[in-house]
């Protein structure tokens, strides 16, 4: 199915910054079309080029991108609302759609040279492999890299890549890095993404085979990110680097993962309503009529509105802090992670109940039930998501002690 974009590319820069509601109806109005190509994007194992270019003449992409190249700032509540919205969709769509988002928001931790280079073209889209490669050179000016980067989810798309390194150091172990390089330094092995999950996601591993030159400005020390400390700070006016990526960042990895369990409870009620089964021989009854299922959909909806639910409350009091100017208790940070990790744990759990009562039909390969159960599972197998590590983090700072992760 044509998807078709929502307003003219050319209409982009000159409009004003749009209300957060007005984006998210765009996107609602373009989902049943992202919806109809969900097979065709996982059989081409990549988000098709017209719907990244539907999603990105909705205006979806500079929801927080900087303000100075176009952006609208908003904040990572919103960025959650893209992911529920998208992830119902398709999971594949809502996993790259909504790191898409979380990627422009990450320039702006980056000083303001870096941040210029990549937004030359402010439609530019960015992916990002987090697997550090350790072929590094420290020259003058800047590093020289190469190797091998998998997963950089949504490449196909993409102009730029943040490409993490191990920088030697000659004083003790390598520091990690992330860097920007353009899209057109590394080869993309399109052979390489073979999942049972998230298919057309299409993250794909890079290479670099000659080393390419990286130049200073484009290198961040992780050091920096965890602590706070970003060069973005520095610029002028660049809000957003206030929003810390350890704490605000896995709100891109979960938020798609609760859309794909809503997505996959629709699609479970929609069968439901019209289906018969047999009760007994002889004897069929609609599937609508059975107490089992009725209580399968209202636990499923009421876990779902808990989760996400507990993922605003806590983003937009976080959000509302930072704006203010304020600081994040330590408290507030590992909440928020906390209520991460139970996002994507009970949605899985959702999607595995509903999977559990779909029949053997539910195997078919076009149906959105078994897509979304794939897509969900795989999606929350990310280590920055794990539930047990993430209600562990939050009952330590609980217990008076000091938490030891990703916050």
């Amino acid at each position: 199915m044509q998807l078709e974009a929502t307003r003219s590319v050319g209409s982009r820069s000159t409009m004003a910054r749009p209300e957060f509601n007005e984006i998210l109806n765009r996107i609602r109005i373009l989902a049943p079309d992202i919806e109809a190509c969900a097979l065709t994007t996982e059989k081409a194992k990549r988000v098709p080029a017209e719907t990244m270019e539907a999603l990105r003449d909705a205006d979806v992409f500079r929801v927080m991108q900087p303000r100075r190249f176009g952006g609208y700032e908003y904040g990572p509540a919103e960025l959650a609302q893209i992911g529920f919205e998208l992830g119902r969709a398709c999971g594949s769509t809502g996993w790259c759609g909504t790191l898409a988002v979380c990627f422009g928001w990450m320039t702006a931790l980056f000083p303001l040279e870096t941040q210029q280079e990549v937004w030359d073209d402010p439609d530019n889209l960015i992916a990002v492999s987090y697997t550090p490669s350790p072929k590094v050179d420290v020259v003058d000016g800047g590093i020289k890299i190469a190797g091998a980067w998998p997963w950089a989810s949504g490449v196909d798309s993409a102009a730029w890549l943040i490409l993490a390194v191990l920088i030697p150091n000659k004083d003790g172990p390598p520091s990690p890095a992330w860097c920007f390089v353009p899209v057109g330094d590394v080869t993309v092995d399109h052979n390489s993404w073979n999942v049972s999950g998230l298919e057309g996601t299409g993250s794909k591993t890079v290479f670099i085979s000659e080393p390419v030159f990286v130049p200073q400005h484009r290198v961040l020390p992780v050091s920096a990110i965890f602590s706070g400390k970003v060069p973005g700070l520095d610029v002028p006016d660049n809000g957003q680097a206030r929003f810390a990526f350890p704490t605000f960042g896995p709100t891109a990895l979960v938020s798609p993962i609760v859309g794909m369990a809503q997505g996959a409870l629709e699609a479970f009620t929609e069968t439901a309503r019209n289906a018969r089964r047999m009760a007994r021989p002889g004897v069929m009854e609609k599937v609508a009529e059975s107490q089992l299922i009725q209580s399968l959909i209202g636990q499923a909806e009421v876990r779902l509105d808990a989760a996400r639910t507990l993922m605003l409350t806590s983003l937009r009091e976080a959000q509302d802090v930072i704006c203010a100017g304020g600081t994040l208790e330590i408290e507030q940070r590992v909440r928020i992670r906390r209520n991460h990790g139970f996002a994507a744990r009970t949605s899985s759990e959702v999607v595995n109940d509903l999977f559990a009562k779909s029949g053997a039909a539910a195997a078919d390969e076009k149906n959105r039930v078994q897509r979304f159960w794939r897509d969900a599972n795989a999606a929350a197998l990310h280590a920055s998501l794990d539930w047990d590590t993430l209600s562990a983090l939050y009952g330590t700072h609980k217990l008076g002690l000091q938490p030891q992760g990703v916050f």
